[in-house]
């Protein structure tokens, strides 16, 4: 398979995950609406369609250039793929967990509950897309391997992001934008450095 041509399936998969980001982060602006909805309201464009259309188109945009450079730059595919699938699984993390939050409360235990349950649901979207797409792992055999060692890597990857996660809520101010924003951001940055590294060099690891 040419790692370096621009495929329908590319085409198509960024798009799905593109919705997916749009959907996920137009329900974090439902409910982060002091902050993140008050600034939304001032672009000139509807929510709607900013989320559901310019998130996806752009999401393909970026990916299509990523291809167009990656005659000097070959690893470049891989990784924006990477990244999108790493921004699905952000987006799925954030949305519900803001949307845990909104009925839970702002509590150090239910937020480290709700952080928990929503990095696992993202964790399952990123074993696919993940296996079948960024490392193009197509064999069937030798599966229950990978799970096993991908569920054991991101099990610490879990440890990490909801370590730091809950670790920056408890540092910072006691407010719904640190909680459902800033804190698992931060976590998220330090947990994909770990995601990436172990999934492609254990994982998903070509033989």
């Amino acid at each position: 398979m040419n790692s370096f041509r621009f495929r329908t399936i590319d085409a198509i998969i960024i798009l799905i995950l593109g919705e997916i980001v749009g959907a996920a982060f137009f329900a974090i602006a439902r409910v982060q609406e002091e902050t993140i909805g008050a600034f939304i309201a001032t672009i000139p464009v509807p929510p709607a369609l900013l989320f559901f259309v310019g998130v996806p188109v752009g999401a393909l945009a970026a990916l299509w250039a990523a291809y167009k450079v990656s005659g000097k730059l070959p690893f470049l595919p891989q990784i924006a793929k990477f990244v999108a699938v790493g921004v699905s699984n952000t987006a799925i993390d954030w949305g519900l967990l803001n949307l845990l939050l909104a009925p839970l409360g702002l509590g150090t235990t239910t937020f480290a509950l709700a952080k928990g349950f929503s990095f696992a649901v993202a964790t399952l979207n990123s074993f696919f897309w993940n296996k079948y797409w960024t490392f193009e792992k197509k064999q069937t055999a030798g599966a229950g391997r990978e799970a096993a060692l991908f569920y054991l890597f991101t099990a610490v990857g879990l440890g990490i992001n909801v370590g730091a996660a809950t670790l920056f809520k408890v540092l910072g101010p006691d407010t719904k934008f640190w909680a459902g924003i800033l804190a698992p951001g931060f976590a998220t940055l330090i947990s994909a450095v770990w995601n990436f590294l172990s999934y492609k060099l254990v994982v998903f690891r070509k033989m």
